[in-house]
């Protein structure tokens, strides 16, 4: 048999392509049962879209923002909703971020992976595709099991991070087969890995000053985190990892406040420098932080000093975690060489395109999850306009 399209990849564009799959003979490959990772987003309320104007939202891509004009003119976040809520999913704008507003990440997950099975001809789990090529207009897929025949084929594989969920970046192989060049994959939306804070694992802060120090440049970010034991993570953590760094500095700001007006609120009542700290910090940071146990009229300027940097410059030597622990790929297949307008490849006719196998990553706050929609979408556009001719 050969198929009308052969998608590879049950992520959350794969699924997607196959639910708008519709009249068209389609086979789906997964090295998993499919929607793995999307089981486990948003802190299981997965972050489907975000609240704020198309130009902005744009700018959230970075300089690759503009690949994406076209795919959003063709189905933005307004489409997005409207197909959910038609699907039965109840969906809330909370913090500029569409959420689900009564069902888990993994509840979300599987209806999803239910309509996409229904959808297609034929849905390979656990059948992960290890090689493609093309003879005149056919495409050749080869799995473990068997070989497969389809005139047009949807990489939607995904990149490298939680390679458990089975984005493990064998795909790029298969790209750079068909004659794709890759950008570097690098882990984003990823935690910081660091040593000296396993004392203060479990400890969260809102709304702290994070700047982040590299050999060359300097990176400021706003926003919770999250000491862990293995480093420090949270929303503010993750959008600084986008940036293109191994090893740097971190400083936390905790307090968001000037340096004198700190030393005014330490040195205001004679009382012990550690309680006054309580009052404003978690115990137990105090405890682990603070080692003075004099009354502050007693502190030398030094030791007020430390204390002042241990709250507004609290200083740890960070570098980005592995893509084990990573929630987005930066990198992926050129953009140059995929059609916008379309996501087919420029190089090899019938091979498409959608989601995070492509070097295009937004910000956290479902800007990753739109462009994987959206992209889906327009990919499934352009194959099914080829049997309507």
């Amino acid at each position: 048999m050969i198929y009308d399209l052969a998608i590879v990849g049950a992520g959350t564009c794969g699924l997607f392509a196959a639910i708008n799959s519709h009249s068209l003979t389609t086979v789906v490959f997964d090295k998993n049962s499919g929607a793995k990772k999307l089981s486990i987003t948003g802190n299981s309320k997965s972050n489907i879209t975000n609240c704020i104007k198309k130009e902005e939202f744009l700018e959230r891509y970075g300089k690759n923002g503009t690949f994406l004009r076209d795919s959003f003119k063709l189905f933005f976040k307004e489409e997005l909703i409207n197909f959910f809520e038609r699907s039965g999913f109840d969906l809330i704008c909370k913090d500029n971020k569409v959420v689900l507003k009564s069902k888990t990440s993994e509840e979300f997950a599987k209806a999803l992976l239910n309509k996409a099975a229904k959808s297609v001809t034929s849905f390979r789990g656990y059948e992960p595709v290890v090689d493609i090529s093309k003879d005149r207009d056919i495409f050749i897929l080869n799995t473990h099991k068997d070989q497969y025949y389809a005139k047009n084929v949807l990489l939607a594989c995904g990149g490298k991070s939680f390679p458990a969920t089975g984005s493990d970046g064998s795909c790029y192989n298969i790209a750079k087969k068909l004659g794709h060049g890759i950008v570097k994959p690098n882990p984003c939306e990823v935690p910081f890995c660091c040593k000296d804070v396993k004392n203060l694992q479990g400890l969260s802060f809102k709304n702290v000053h994070l700047t982040l120090k590299t050999a060359k440049k300097r990176f400021s970010e706003y926003g919770d985190i999250l000491f862990t034991h293995f480093g420090i993570s949270g929303p503010a953590v993750l959008e600084l990892s986008k940036n293109d760094f191994k090893h740097a500095k971190l400083f936390i700001n905790f307090l968001g406040i000037k340096e004198q007006e700190l030393l005014e609120l330490l040195t205001k009542k004679n009382r012990k420098i550690k309680n006054i700290v309580k009052d404003i910090m978690p115990k137990r940071f105090v405890d682990e932080i603070v080692k003075t146990d004099k009354y502050s009229k007693e502190a030398s300027k030094k030791e007020l000093k430390e204390i002042v940097n241990s709250l507004l410059e609290f200083e740890v030597e960070v570098e980005k975690c592995s893509f084990n622990k990573a929630f987005v790929t930066c990198g992926g297949v050129s953009l140059r060489e995929i059609n916008p307008k379309t996501m087919e490849s420029k190089l090899t006719k019938g091979l498409f395109f959608c989601g995070e196998i492509m070097d295009i990553q937004g910000s956290i706050g479902g800007f990753n999850l739109q462009a994987a929609f959206s992209t889906s979408f327009c990919a499934m556009n352009s194959i099914k306009s080829r049997f309507l001719t």
